[in-house]
């Protein structure tokens, strides 16, 4: 009665990996290569931008789902093309990326603003460290989407906040992006204390 068939709410039966920090010269080819050490791989994606250059990311399918649990558990940290790649479940599956929510109209973001009950202590938002002062917002937003809703993401020199609709996902993306490196720099990762 096939058992696993459907997996779950949203799991899809679980046959794809997101795979994350690919350098931009890794092409569909390359990747699924490296990425058949844990199965055959139906089809791999490296997605792209509008304008057709990679985005440092990609969509993996397996046949089955023990070999995309396998994937997660043995390629994590591998180096493909001289980069140690992170590999999670892809938890967009079937629904295609959803657009981004609408502009971002600048808007004063976190410069004060009354205390407001000290809101801060919620564990949504992080602070992201050491970052290129070459990285957008929406670059960061992009980067940490692989881990959850992003509610909105903010870019001052040097490092950043991004702000999770929910605290799991914040804490997933300390576990995965801490360490990992966005524009050739190694990101900090951490709970950000100062929400104000």
């Amino acid at each position: 009665m096939a058992a696993d068939a459907g997996g779950g709410g949203g799991g899809g039966g679980g046959c794809s990996v997101y795979v994350g920090n690919i350098s931009y010269e890794t092409s569909w080819q390359d990747l699924k290569d490296h990425m058949r050490q844990a199965g055959n791989v139906d089809k791999a994606d490296v997605l792209e931008s509008a304008d057709g250059r990679s985005k440092g990311c990609g969509i993996v399918q397996y046949q089955r789902p023990q070999d995309a649990a396998r994937a997660i558990r043995e390629l994590q940290n591998t180096e493909l093309n001289g980069r140690p790649i992170f590999v999670r479940e892809d938890r967009e599956q079937g629904g295609g990326y959803r657009g981004g929510r609408g502009g971002y109209r600048g808007g004063g973001g976190y410069r004060g603003g009354g205390g407001g009950g000290g809101g801060g202590g919620d564990g949504c938002q992080l602070y992201v460290g050491n970052l290129s002062y070459d990285t957008t917002w929406r670059e960061l937003k992009d980067h940490f989407r692989q881990c959850g809703e992003v509610e909105r993401a903010d870019v001052k020199r040097g490092f950043g906040t991004v702000r999770f609709t929910n605290a799991e996902d914040a804490q997933s993306a300390i576990e995965s992006l801490n360490g990992v490196e966005l524009q050739g720099r190694e990101l900090e990762v951490r709970i950000d204390e100062k929400q104000y």
